[in-house]
């Protein structure tokens, strides 16, 4: 196994010579260390995961050195040839293959979009009352104004509807303007001078008007918020801040679509900016979310069933250790064929 008490640390296993003894020759096996959970991660000091348990199974008997770095710094050094692989979840892509070479496939899966769950909590609902009486001012301010008018042109020619006291004419103007916007019109009251109708005609298709555009004031703020957060496919992005982890296939993904991303130093930064509501949607390796959601977000955070593509996981290496290469992919599609590369992935990902 890995124990973890440092950022650089040896390990040695004592046994009979490796397969890579005769790829490698005398040249220190270096390896390249990316936390991923459940692909690589720290249990009470010691490194596992999935490929940490793939490793350990493939090379059993080999002296090599760990390096734990970021994925663009593992990467970078595999090109270098400062480094021979790395563990953890890492995804074959074009670019990438540009410049490494890649084993067999271990794995597959996907990207994926995780979404904060919308439990409707209380502030929403005030949030809401707050954006409908907000809608609402503008339009009772106007039918005061209206009323104010109509009560003016009619109280000296109309006095027994629009009464002269400005208390009692106000209510009858400001009751007139409401049914009268509203096409309810019951008739009580009605303008008699020319100028009081005219303004009733132009109030009537006004109030068509306005009462639409009011309906779909409030209409959409009753559901900009639930919009905002709902995502059904990948156009949906486009209308959301999405967020992405520095360094990772997501936004290589995110790129190719033109769809706008916001970076985060990690996974973990990213779902903690999801849960909190800075950002609508993180599109990241959906069996990494998946585990770090079931131990840090459960029942705040959810990954769509919708699958964005399809990933291939491998052991990332040089493209000059072409020798390396082909003895590793002969002991990884041996523990295909047997199904011990199964068990292994089972293991993790059925937890």
């Amino acid at each position: 196994m890995f124990p973890a008490k440092s950022k650089i640390f040896p390990l040695l296993c004592i046994c009979f010579a490796s397969f890579f003894d005769s790829a490698y020759g005398d040249k220190p096996l270096v390896l390249g260390i990316k936390e991923a959970p459940p692909f690589v991660f720290k249990e009470k000091g010691e490194l596992k995961g999935i490929t940490i348990d793939l490793w350990n199974t493939i090379n059993s008997n080999d002296k090599f050195t760990i390096k734990e770095l970021t994925l663009e710094e593992l990467l970078a050094e595999i090109k270098e040839d400062n480094i021979q692989t790395g563990l953890g979840a890492i995804s074959i892509t074009q670019e990438r293959e540009t410049y490494l070479n890649f084993s067999t496939p271990y794995y597959e899966s996907g990207l994926a979009i995780a979404t904060k769950l919308d439990n409707a909590p209380l502030f929403y609902y005030l949030e809401v009352v707050k954006k409908i009486l907000g809608a609402l001012v503008p339009w009772i301010i106007l039918l005061f104004i209206v009323g104010l008018f109509i009560w003016l042109v009619e109280r000296t020619k109309n006095e027994d509807q629009f009464h002269r006291p400005i208390k009692e004419g106000m209510i009858a103007g400001i009751w007139w303007a409401c049914v009268t916007m509203t096409t309810v019109g019951y008739g009580d009251k009605t303008p008699k001078s020319l100028v009081g109708r005219l303004a009733a005609i132009v109030w009537m298709f006004s109030g068509i008007i306005l009462i639409s555009s009011l309906t779909a004031t409030i209409t959409t703020s009753l559901t900009i918020d639930r919009l905002q957060s709902s995502v059904q496919s990948v156009s949906d992005l486009e209308k959301r801040k999405t967020g992405v982890a520095r360094g990772t296939s997501a936004v290589e993904f995110m790129e190719e679509r033109g769809l706008g991303k916001i970076e985060f130093e990690s996974l973990e930064m990213g779902m903690d900016a999801l849960k909190a509501g800075e950002i609508h949607a993180f599109v990241h390796d959906k069996p990494i979310m998946k585990h770090i959601i079931s131990k840090q977000y459960a029942g705040s955070i959810e990954v769509l069933n919708l699958p964005l593509n399809k990933e291939l996981y491998a052991f990332p290496v040089n493209e000059n250790n072409r020798e390396f290469l082909e003895n590793f992919n002969r002991k990884i599609v041996k523990m295909i064929e047997t199904g011990e590369m199964r068990k292994i992935i089972n293991k993790y990902l059925l937890k």
